[in-house]
């Protein structure tokens, strides 16, 4: 998706986080394409739509994998609690719903323990990639969607001046 639409699509749907933030989650997470799905077992899927997207996602979970789902990569283990089918899961709008809300939820479960802070957020977004608070660091995930961020704010800091 452009960055226009996937801008659009997260004002809509995801009112309540803040829209640059999960713009560059969903850079780091999907390079914006709605049907990504990641296998986490052995192998590489490149759907080429939402329907074989489905399908994989599908048949990957019933031999005992969990799948990332979707823009926002949602894990097939926080469907049920989302209350969320894989279909669903792959529709763009409710998908990043989804991926707002886990992220919510973990900036919620940080902020409660150490005050809500910009450390808060970075542990969050740390738990939204790995589950928990180091993970997304050692990894390097943090580091990329914060870079992805000043891209992003440069981005709208220059069209601001034109």
């Amino acid at each position: 998706m452009t960055l226009p639409a996937l801008e659009l699509l997260v004002a809509l749907c995801a009112p309540n986080v803040g829209p640059t933030t999960l713009l560059a989650i969903i850079q780091a997470e999907s390079a914006g394409v709605p049907h990504a799905v990641h296998v986490n077992g052995p192998w590489i899927a490149r759907p080429a739509n939402r329907g074989e997207a489905a399908r994989i996602a599908s048949w990957a979970i019933r031999a005992g994998y969990t799948v990332d789902l979707g823009l926002m990569q949602v894990n097939s283990r926080n469907l049920p609690g989302l209350g969320l089918s894989i279909e669903d899961a792959l529709d763009p709008c409710t998908n990043v719903w989804a991926g707002a809300a886990i992220l919510s939820a973990n900036y919620a479960a940080m902020a409660a323990r150490q005050g809500p802070d910009q450390r808060a957020l970075l542990d969050a977004l740390s738990a939204y990639n790995t589950g928990d608070a180091r993970g997304g660091f050692a990894n390097g995930y943090v580091r990329r969607v914060l870079e992805t961020h000043r891209l992003l704010m440069r981005g709208k800091a220059k069209h601001r001046r034109k």
